[in-house]
């Protein structure tokens, strides 16, 4: 009795194609803004941020206003009809007409502000690292020299994965 192996081969390459093409399930991100609305607010000149306005079941007038001074306005459920089905709104209160997720409302802003924000806040945070290592080289003395080998990165919009 001989044993073909073409078929044995065939069955492998099979066997292994199939394996290959399993699909994983991704928890989705509630928080994803759907393609279609970035898209229709880009093209409007707003940017669409995520702002939490209760804290521990208590509104929180505190981030809220932070956020208004800014210039973030609350986006109406009138102007993501698409956003309904997964969303709730606020129907009495401060924020009401407010497009929710939990205790996060949909805000938005023109993209101009919002770079310019963006650049603002990212210079400060530049400036603070800089003056604590000058500080930190300031006391450097022979005797017990200072060396600083630490690295800053900074990664956005990946969710945290685990293994099973």
């Amino acid at each position: 009795m001989t044993i073909d192996t073409r078929t044995n081969a065939r069955n492998a390459n099979t066997r292994a194609n199939s394996v290959s093409k399993k699909r994983t399930f991704e928890e989705p991100n509630w928080l994803d803004i759907p393609a279609t609305v970035k898209e229709r607010f880009n093209n409007e000149g707003m940017a669409l941020r995520w702002i939490r306005v209760s804290l521990k079941n208590q509104d929180d007038y505190q981030n809220v206003g932070k956020r208004q001074a800014e210039g973030w306005e609350f986006v109406d459920q009138s102007e993501v009809p698409e956003m309904l089905a997964s969303s709730t709104v606020r129907e009495e209160g401060r924020y009401s007409g407010a497009v929710c997720r939990g205790d996060l409302a949909l805000a938005k802003m023109p993209s101009d502000l919002a770079e310019s924000r963006q650049e603002f806040y990212e210079n400060r945070s530049r400036d603070m690292l800089d003056a604590v290592n000058s500080q930190l080289m300031r006391e450097n003395v022979p005797g017990m020299p200072v060396s600083n080998a630490s690295r800053t990165q900074v990664s956005r919009g990946k969710s945290p994965k685990f293994q099973d």
